[in-house]
């Protein structure tokens, strides 16, 4: 039997099974117990399997973190509460998905790693998140904000509200937190807009 070599076409199948064991097991033991050994049992697969797509286990977790889904929206052209409540919604989605849990392990150990912080911010702090915080800006220009208001104030009460909803609401909770979501991120949303005193433009 030929052995297979890195230029060997990839099976999805199998990359879709690795890369969800890897998820599974960087979001329950972390970064010192993830290694393509854990990761090759879980997915039933063999070592050389992971060591034919990928060179190491970062780059694994990179490829893994990086399926994690739904994938942000974009929210340009949107107003600044529909574009909170739609990057917002995105979050909460992603930290719900299989392997969600993987993104909020990054928030512990991202700081203690390059790598893995570089991670972090290209996965976890999203283009939508920078983008809502230049939303602000453009509506503290526009009158909308108070001339004071801070735009790194208001998008951590809204995402730092929706990461901290995930984190201590008990599992038996789960569904009536996901069939309560859309009103829970209205809620946090226009809570926060109201303590900035915001105001949406006047339409002509």
């Amino acid at each position: 039997m030929t052995r297979a070599t890195r230029g060997r076409p990839r099976d999805p199948g199998v990359e879709h099974r690795i890369a969800a064991a890897a998820l599974t097991i960087y979001g329950e033991v972390g970064w010192a117990g993830f290694n393509f050994e854990s990761v090759a049992r879980a997915a039933d697969v063999s070592r050389d399997s992971l060591y034919r797509r990928w060179n190491d286990r970062r780059a694994l977790l990179v490829d893994a973190i990086g399926r994690v889904q739904p994938a942000p929206a974009p929210i340009d052209g949107l107003s600044l509460r529909d574009a909170l409540l739609q990057a917002a919604s995105s979050s909460l989605a992603r930290y719900l998905a299989p392997g969600g849990h993987a993104l909020i392990r990054l928030y512990v150990e991202a700081p203690q790693d390059p790598e893995l912080l570089a991670l972090f911010h290209r996965e976890v702090i999203t283009p939508a998140v920078l983008s809502a915080r230049q939303l602000v800006r453009d509506a503290v220009a526009a009158g909308q904000l108070p001339a004071d208001a801070s735009p790194t104030a208001i998008i951590d009460s809204v995402f730092g509200a929706v990461l901290l909803h995930v984190l201590v609401t008990p599992v038996e909770l789960r569904p009536r937190m996901i069939e309560q979501a859309q009103h829970y991120v209205a809620d946090v949303v226009d809570m926060t807009l109201r303590g900035a005193y915001y105001r949406e433009a006047q339409v002509d």
